[in-house]
């Protein structure tokens, strides 16, 4: 019975580490791509003052 009860606890706290380790690896990714946009527009508006800025400087 006791050995039982440690089988059952080992594989409910599996469980819940399985859980968490696809929360994080979501959350990462989530993450990265947010990150991922925010860089790509942030290059994007550099493009854009690059041109104007030379327009105003000639």
């Amino acid at each position: 019975m006791v050995r039982d009860l440690c089988i059952n606890m080992n594989n409910h706290q599996n469980a819940i580490f399985h859980q968490l380790d696809n929360f994080i690896k979501h959350s990462h990714s989530f993450a990265m791509t947010i990150f991922h946009k925010i860089t790509n527009s942030a290059k994007l508006v550099i493009l854009l003052i690059i041109p104007t800025y030379e327009k105003v400087s000639v």
